[in-house]
């Protein structure tokens, strides 16, 4: 997230809790009435005493402008910023709003010794601070994406509450629900998250790749005791004969079934190594740790398993949820630039089809993406995870909403399995997507504009948006014989606005052809 905004009523511990939850999260801390104040030369007081509310206010707007296109801060903002309409706008924009409240009670005993409060100059401040809460209370539960009541609680309490509602996502499932940790430092916590989910098993299997080992296996807890299992990367070794490898490996070290497992690494572990832990004396307890952006914002969250078949990806499977997902966003720092947009493809995905605001955010803030900013990664994995979760939790498996998290798979897949997996899934994801707003725009669902938009966003996160040279007839055969098919007959997800999506089976396979023949997939940027 580019900012986290602190706002809500005066005597609700902006200032504070910004402070101690900026420390906790590594981010510079920024109380605005005092940018303002700067900015005026003279306290807050005395602005609204020698020049009004209305020069206050003004200069307010200046400030949350330029704040709000900032990165890695947390802001303290005044009580009454959200009056501003293009105030609300800037601080969605570019962050995550969150509001704290209180009763009016416990305000009213905080503030009544503050006389320095200018909005509270009434002959009777109660009576005015009760009007103010009640005219402002609507904005801020309009505005805000999480809410954090502070009565009778300590600032320490409120920040550490914050920092776990701002690095967690539960999955509700119930008695399968699990939590999805998003923080730095993780592996090095990973004997206390273990337990916190209940998990004490006899012996921990680790399954990983020898290069995320190498980087980093020695951020693991010594003392966890893991028996680690190293399986050669690609998609092409997330296969029948590598899971056979695995349940051989485990029946000679002695794994039962209070035994776990663990999949550290990116999609292709976590699948391989969740399939082969659903299917191990009828299932292992099982906990993801990815390392990739692709892993951590999809694949690690929904429990779909699976190895690949030369007839189709994914087509030997399973649903089988973890226990506990570890993102540790300190791995993605050693992930190589072509890995990195492969999960941009996925976050581009997840923005489509629920969450307009989160593609306004990954258009103004491509620069910071692309570097990495720690802030920006925090914030995307964590909202694309609430988007899964959020989806995995309506439809656990796949009988109706989560059939959208498919949309740019069909054509992707079939990318996929044609070029034997060269072209990583991502790219062909970001294809997928590309020619699926091509069909939605011929078939009057979107509006060329907005197929234009999405193709731009594609390609200025360097990813491709056009087809290969492959005949679209054999694209289209692999298409059919997708998992996702009915009888021969292809559904595809298809957007009708940015931030919005149908699943169709009624487009012509004519039209498909015709767009995968096109020579472009996809509208040009304008």
């Amino acid at each position: 997230m580019a900012n986290i905004v602190l706002v809500g009523f005066m005597g609700t511990g902006k200032t504070v809790v910004g402070r101690r939850l900026a420390d906790a999260l590594g981010l510079s801390f920024v109380d605005c009435d005092d940018r303002i104040a700067q900015r005026a030369g003279k306290p807050i007081p005395d602005i609204f005493a020698h020049d009004g509310e209305p020069r206050f206010r003004q200069l307010e707007r200046q400030v949350i402008q330029e704040l709000a296109a900032r990165s890695g801060l947390v802001l303290a903002t005044g009580g009454g910023v959200l009056g501003d309409p293009a105030n609300r706008a800037d601080l969605r924009r570019g962050g995550l709003v969150v509001a704290l409240t209180a009763t009016e009670e416990t305000i009213w005993q905080r503030v009544r010794a503050d006389r320095s409060r200018p909005m509270l100059q009434a002959p009777d401040p109660r009576a005015r601070l009760r009007e103010l809460l009640a005219r402002r209370a609507p904005l801020y539960d309009a505005t805000a994406d999480l809410t954090v009541d502070t009565t009778g609680r300590t600032p320490e309490e409120v920040a550490a509450a914050l920092r776990e509602a701002l690095t967690t996502v539960r999955v509700d499932l119930g008695e399968r629900s699990y939590t999805v940790h998003i923080d730095t430092g993780l592996l090095a916590r990973a004997r206390a998250l273990l337990e916190a989910a209940g998990l004490a098993p006899t012996r921990l299997a680790l399954v990983t790749n020898p290069r995320i080992w190498e980087l980093h296996g020695a951020r693991w807890p010594t003392d966890l005791g893991l028996a680690v299992f190293a399986v050669p990367a690609g998609e092409r070794n997330k296969s029948l004969r590598q899971a056979s490898h695995l349940y051989r490996a485990w029946m000679e070290t002695g794994l039962d079934r209070r035994s776990a497992v663990v999949a550290f690494g990116g999609g292709q572990v976590g699948d391989l190594a969740g399939f082969v832990a659903a299917t191990y004396m009828r299932g292992l307890d099982f906990v993801q740790a990815p390392t990739t952006l692709l892993a951590q914002v999809d694949s690690s969250v929904g429990g779909k398993v699976a190895v690949n078949h030369p007839a189709a990806k994914n087509l030997v499977g399973a649903f089988h949820q973890p226990r506990l997902v570890i993102a540790d966003l300190d791995t993605l720092a050693t992930l190589p630039a072509a890995e990195f947009r492969e999960g941009l493809a996925e976050i581009v995905k997840h923005a489509v089809i629920r969450d307009a605001r989160m593609l306004e955010y990954l258009e103004t803030h491509r620069t910071e993406i692309r570097e990495r900013n720690p802030a920006a990664l925090r914030h995307l994995v964590r909202r694309n995870v609430e988007i899964k979760a959020a989806v995995v939790s309506a439809d656990e498996r796949e009988a109706g909403l989560r059939a959208i998290l498919n949309f740019g798979h069909t054509v992707g897949h079939a990318l996929e399995i044609l070029t034997r997996h060269r072209l990583r899934h991502g790219r062909a994801i970001s294809i997928g997507m590309a020619v699926a707003a091509r069909v939605a725009e011929r078939t009057g669902r979107l509006a060329p504009a907005e197929a234009k938009r999405l193709v731009r966003l594609l390609r200025g996160f360097g990813l491709p948006t056009s087809p290969p040279a492959l005949a679209p007839e054999e694209m289209l055969r692999v298409m059919r014989a997708d998992k996702k098919a009915i009888a021969g007959r292809l559904r595809l997800v298809l957007p009708t606005a940015l931030g919005q999506v149908e699943v169709a089976d009624d487009v012509p396979e004519s039209l498909l052809l015709e767009v995968l023949g096109d020579g472009a997939g996809a509208p040009k940027p304008a």
